[in-house]
């Protein structure tokens, strides 16, 4: 499946992405100062590059019709350069991740563009942007995104989008040496709709 949204292009997961991913886990890791921290470091030191791209290669031999929902894609810019990815997960009402097979109340999504020579360029914005599109079209409107108080970077793109906040946990990470709030955001609509009337006629 391919989504083509102003500069960038949702798609499918495919074998060139494998060394990307790996490069990204190894060489390219500024992006996991923001996505989770606290686990980053361990992630990082336990990498096996070689368990990892076996295991990729097992979901690519799983194929998907155009009909099946995509819990997540593969970000390109509109000149197939790969930056990152969109995803989508079940959280239950505490908060926590749930299997989908198992059903979840709270549909969430987040982002990583991972090439940092591509960050404050407005890709991200546009990437979150069509991925919330893509749910709306298979009539997903309950959409919530988390992060941490100090991903400045995150906190804005929600908000822009017109994400409010729901939900938060005081001091519930610690990310070098400093206390930070967890934080849900659940996707207002209508401000949503609002962003997206002047956003597209830019």
């Amino acid at each position: 499946m391919i989504i083509a949204y102003k500069d960038i292009i949702l798609r499918d997961y495919k074998e060139e992405d494998i060394a990307d991913d790996i490069r990204w886990m190894t060489e390219e890791i500024a992006w996991h100062e923001w996505d989770a921290p606290w686990e980053s470091e361990e992630q990082l030191k336990n990498f096996d590059a070689k368990k990892y791209y076996e295991k990729a290669k097992q979901k690519l031999n799983k194929n998907k019709d155009d009909n099946e929902f995509r819990w997540g894609f593969e970000i390109d810019t509109k000149d197939g350069i790969h930056i990152g990815s969109v995803n989508s997960y079940l959280n239950d009402k505490e908060y926590n991740w749930k299997p989908a097979s198992e059903g979840g109340c709270l549909h969430t999504i987040g982002i990583d563009i991972c090439e940092s020579s591509y960050w404050h360029k407005g890709y991200g914005t546009q990437a979150f942007t069509a991925f919330i599109k893509y749910h709306f079209s298979r009539g997903i409107m309950d959409i919530y995104t988390e992060t941490w108080s100090g991903n400045y970077p995150m906190i804005a793109l929600a908000e822009k989008v017109g994400f409010e906040e729901y939900n938060r946990v005081k001091n519930s990470q610690i990310v070098r040496g400093n206390s930070y709030d967890g934080i849900t955001f659940k996707l207002n609509v209508k401000k949503f709709e609002e962003f997206l009337s002047k956003y597209e006629y830019d």
